[in-house]
């Protein structure tokens, strides 16, 4: 794979990798005659998708150079492993599990591997990009996708990246819109003018849905139609939790599910560059724990993200004057 198929591959997987998000897990074996992780540090797990991730990935994929000759079996049979141990463990998302195999030809249908390891099950989907004009290797990989829940596509060009990449989503939401289940996910903070005629920076969420189509003759298919969202500033779902209701020393917080920050006093979005007031370049994933000092090692974060309810009592550290630490009670 060299030249312009090269790039149209490292262009498909950055656009797949902007796909994803901080629920998701994922890791990128390049593979030739041998396999090797583009990050050792992650070699054999699954990382979350974080923008950090996301954007290490992405300049690693940058610099790949072409060596030698892919062989897919392999790298097939590592994917497998991975997702394999991961969901035996109970680690990951435990949502749908996916191979994304980019290549610019196959030679065989690696049966072997995918009897082994997918069949009859077939738990894992694998989605199969063809890279660049050549048709001779696409019923190869036509049928490795088909016969394991994914998707096939080819990629010619750099402009087609972006919409056929997006295809599988389509496919792995197919049970979803089948049974009608209509979860509401919320995003992660984000800073936007609130009132464009104020002109005012502000902290807030998405709450969204999917869109099903319910005709019958197409529910089979599992149509997903597209996603409705409404936006919600922050300080409004904050005004839940009024500050006379809390006492003295008293306030609220709120956080994802992944322990990142909504929403907090110690929260800092912003900062000012000149007369300009502009967003910190990672305000939307600091951790709880950074700014919540609990004595015991993430008890009230542990109990927040699993959607416990209730409350508890807890040892913390507060900052004195001198930047010396200190126990209190919270």
């Amino acid at each position: 794979m060299k030249g312009l198929r090269m790039t149209i591959a490292k262009h498909t997987v950055s656009t797949i990798l902007d796909t994803l998000g901080e629920n998701d897990f994922v890791n990128i074996i390049a593979y030739n005659d041998y396999i090797h992780y583009i990050e050792p540090c992650f070699k054999g797990i699954l990382v979350q998708a974080d923008r950090d991730n996301r954007e290490h990935f992405k300049q690693l994929v940058d610099e790949l150079m072409v060596k030698g000759v892919g062989v897919v079996d392999r790298a097939l049979r590592e994917a497998f492993q991975i997702l394999q141990q991961f969901q035996e463990a109970g680690q990951g998302s435990l949502c749908n599990q996916a191979i994304m195999l980019i290549t610019d030809g196959a030679v065989e249908d690696y049966e072997p591997v995918l009897e082994k390891y997918n069949w009859p099950d077939r738990k894992v989907r694998v989605f199969t990009y063809l890279i660049g004009r050549e048709v001779s290797f696409a019923d190869r990989l036509k049928w490795i996708a088909c016969n394991n829940k994914g998707y096939y596509t080819q990629i010619s060009t750099l402009a087609d990246a972006q919409e056929n990449v997006m295809e599988y989503l389509h496919v792995l939401s197919r049970p979803m819109v089948i049974n009608h289940d209509h979860d509401i996910t919320w995003t992660e903070a984000y800073i936007d003018i609130l009132h464009p005629q104020a002109q005012s920076l502000a902290l807030l969420t998405t709450v969204a849905m999917p869109v099903f189509s319910k005709k019958n003759e197409t529910r089979s298919h599992g149509i997903l139609l597209g996603v409705v969202g409404s936006d919600v500033a922050l300080r409004e779902l904050m005004k839940l939790a009024p500050r006379y209701k809390l006492g003295v020393h008293g306030y609220a917080f709120l956080n994802t599910n992944n322990g990142y920050i909504l929403s907090h006093p110690d929260l800092r979005p912003l900062y000012r560059e000149g007369k300009k007031l502009k967003p910190k370049p990672n305000y939307n994933s600091v951790d709880l724990s950074e700014v919540e000092w609990e004595d015991q090692a993430g008890m009230l974060r542990t109990a927040m993200i699993n959607g416990e309810t209730g409350s508890l009592s807890m040892d913390v550290k507060v900052p004195l004057d001198r930047g010396v630490s200190a126990p209190g009670k919270g």
